[in-house]
């Protein structure tokens, strides 16, 4: 298996050629509601060990080993019939995807709604490592809101995936900057935020923490940054992870509400994961 990125031209019959595989499988594998409008740069699942390549003028084995990062002999190995010495442009080689590359295990969240249906759950919970109700919500006493997670928690648990709880600063609908400053301003609502997630954590089973504050005052950086080790510490004591998300940012100083308050140094100390929300870079 290994990802494969649409290209200009792409569509699922030149996948299916490319791949040997199926368009339905590679559709089915993928949940595609419309096969047959891939985007540029959409990424696809292709549940094979090998790809084909067509030759082009001037292409070699050993061009491809080099292009592809895959060891020549594992090459001629995949292409017992082909006359290396010989190729001739568009003539189908078969490309071994390297499987003797030392890999990071991919650590995968996904963040759903309680509405999420039964059947979008069963495609995605196999592919998870993490998955996230959202959302609880605050109120400026630091109290907290629960969704209706108790449904994902229990689809979570038999599929053997980790259920985070997720808390933001949702208030009225969207998320409050003045909410969450009233909670940081307020000892008293910071230990009743942090006392409050320990009890539901507990009480519901949860993994971890995903905490999600977006729209953080500049203002209010340091306090935030001295909250969440706090909140570090108070989670670790008691045998939970934390994971924060983050605004995408391409510099430390980065202008702008959604950006200057998201310390990456900070937040990469306090917690054990970080999720960098580049969706906010979408079109």
């Amino acid at each position: 298996m290994f990802i494969y990125t649409v290209k200009a031209g792409d569509d699922l019959t030149m996948l299916s050629r490319r791949f040997g595989i199926p368009a339905s499988r590679i559709a089915a594998d993928n949940a595609l509601r419309y096969p047959n409008n891939l985007v540029v740069g959409q990424h696809l699942i292709i549940m094979s060990d090998t790809m084909r390549h067509i030759i082009e003028e001037g292409q070699t084995l050993y061009s491809l080993s080099q292009e592809f990062g895959v060891p020549l002999d594992d090459l001629l190995a995949a292409n017992p019939n082909v006359n290396p010495i010989a190729l001739y442009e568009g003539e189908a080689v078969n490309i071994p995807i390297p499987g003797n590359v030392l890999k990071r295990p991919a650590i995968i969240n996904g963040y759903a709604y309680p509405t999420i249906t039964d059947s979008s759950l069963e495609c995605s919970l196999p592919f998870l490592t993490f998955l996230s109700p959202f959302s609880y919500s605050v109120t400026p006493d630091g109290d907290i809101i629960a969704p209706s997670d108790d449904r994902l928690i229990e689809r979570a648990r038999k599929s053997s995936v980790m259920p985070l709880m997720v808390v933001t600063n949702i208030y009225d609908g969207s998320f409050s900057t003045e909410v969450l400053s009233q909670i940081l301003a307020n000892p008293d609502a910071r230990e009743r935020l942090i006392v409050s997630i320990l009890a539901e954590l507990e009480r519901k089973g949860y993994y971890g923490l995903n905490l999600d504050m977006e729209y953080i005052s500049p203002d209010d950086r340091d306090t935030y940054n001295a909250f969440l080790r706090e909140l570090s510490d108070r989670l670790h004591n008691n045998g939970y992870i934390l994971i924060t998300a983050v605004a995408p940012k391409y510099r430390a100083d980065q202008p702008g509400i959604l950006y200057e308050s998201h310390d990456y140094k900070v937040q990469g100390e306090a917690a054990d994961y970080v999720i960098i929300m580049t969706y906010e870079w979408g079109a």
